[in-house]
């Protein structure tokens, strides 16, 4: 399967909408841990609203839909979780503008990631290792890139890239935070993942298990 339809990525995106809201007590947990706690319930609040979006709503294209998907998580979640989640779709949005067409492939899905990724760098002013998201974004992207350079199967690119963003959660435990709230724990933090990071992963593994079973069931 070497691209999907928009209605098929709108999908995946409530099925990840759905494992983010169940995991709301963990990212609670470990935001409570070395944040001020409120992370998990501002994903569970802006995923449910976006479900309940989506699930109301069709998209003629993959650049209306991430669109739509980021606006609706900065409208509802706000604070700087709302505004870094909602540029993962928005600016991937962008990166796909000239498409606009009912199907993506692994390559754009690559582009609008690399896009997001910049983005959200530059808006966050934070790095690889600074213990955020970026520590599950960055090799969620290079997984997903290294297995494009061996099969344009859109399914085994995203559980590649689900793989990466996992183990870069994971990793981000041994980091010392250094930006945002969770830098004032310092010490305190290591041991534990970054929420952000958690959140990440979970929304990859999320999209990438959603499509994977539409493969399983052609």
């Amino acid at each position: 399967m070497e691209q999907i339809s928009t209605h098929q990525l709108k999908q995946a995106l409530i099925y990840a909408a759905d494992r983010i809201v169940e995991n709301e007590p963990y990212l609670t947990e470990i935001d409570s841990i070395i944040g001020d706690g409120d992370h998990g319930i501002g994903m569970r609040s802006g995923f449910r609203a976006l479900k309940d979006l989506l699930e109301r709503t069709d998209y003629e294209t993959a650049y209306e839909l991430f669109r739509a998907a980021g606006l609706e998580l900065l409208r509802v979640m706000g604070g700087a979780s709302g505004v870094i989640f909602g540029t993962l779709f928005i600016s991937g949005r962008e990166a796909m503008q000239a498409m606009h067409k009912r199907e993506v492939t692994a390559d754009e899905l690559i582009v609008s990631f690399r896009a997001s990724r910049a983005a959200i760098m530059k808006r966050g002013r934070s790095a690889p290792g600074d213990k955020t998201m970026l520590d599950a974004l960055f090799p969620a992207i290079d997984a997903m890139e290294r297995r494009r350079g061996e099969t344009a199967d859109i399914a085994q690119v995203l559980q590649a890239g689900a793989r990466g963003a996992r183990e870069g959660a994971e990793a981000s435990a041994h980091l010392l935070p250094r930006t945002g709230r969770s830098k004032n724990f310092r010490e305190k933090g290591i041991g534990y993942p970054d929420p952000g990071a958690v959140s990440t992963a979970i929304l990859f593994a999320g999209i990438a298990d959603y499509i994977s079973s539409i493969k399983e069931g052609e």
